[in-house]
């Protein structure tokens, strides 16, 4: 009878040894498939990753192309105002001349030397004006050059209006890239998670086994 007694005792320790044997079992196959399920995912990036880069290649090269057009018509345009406002210039430097000329006799009526003197100072202000923005503009286009960070700026606005399309298409492949970048590295420390439970758990060996082709 106590020989009876003892033989649940008995059953219950061997059950309990086999549980923890189950549980690593368990978590050998489940760290195993989820090891398996990275390396897919990482083995699938690669091919995914060429022909990214294939169409990145293409796009850039065509909004290159195009931002090239557009910076060289925005600094052929800051030179078309630089002749505009030197004609300016020289067509009020004549006007100036010409009101100079016209000054008032030491007879002539106070009311009429008054006048003359406004009509001067305008015209000496408006040449004056003209001057320094002539000189601004100037400043704008030597700061700005063919390669500078302002004329692309500006033949970036121009673009993005005339070539929405391509400026879309820019923006979507960007945006890819970028979801790419953050999905390789939530990939990156997933495995390095996964090896350190392995680690824990003393199933290293896991990894390794998963990682070879089937």
């Amino acid at each position: 009878m106590d020989q009876k007694r003892g033989q649940p005792g008995q059953q219950n320790r061997v059950t309990q040894a086999i549980l923890p044997v189950q549980d690593a079992d368990l978590q050998a196959d489940s760290l195993t498939e989820r090891a398996r399920e990275l390396q897919a995912q990482q083995a699938s990036l690669p091919d995914a990753g060429r022909i990214e880069t294939t169409l990145a290649t293409t796009l850039a090269t065509t909004y290159s192309a195009a931002l090239a057009v557009q910076v060289e018509a925005k600094y052929d345009q800051a030179e078309r105002i630089e002749d505009k406002l030197e004609n300016l210039i020289e067509q009020q430097s004549s006007r100036l001349q010409q009101c100079r000329s016209q000054q008032p006799s030491l007879i002539a009526l106070p009311g009429a030397r008054s006048r003359w003197q406004q009509q001067l100072e305008q015209q000496q202000g408006t040449l004056q004006r003209l001057q320094g923005r002539l000189e601004t503009v100037r400043e704008i286009k030597e700061g700005m050059g063919t390669h500078g960070p302002r004329m692309e700026e500006l033949a970036t606005r121009k673009l993005r209006h005339q070539e929405l399309g391509l400026a879309c298409e820019w923006d979507q492949l960007q945006e890819a890239q970028r979801m790419n970048l953050a999905h390789q590295r939530r990939l990156k420390q997933e495995k390095e998670q996964l090896e350190r439970q392995m680690g824990r758990a003393g199933l290293s060996h896991v990894l390794v086994l998963a990682q070879r082709p089937t």
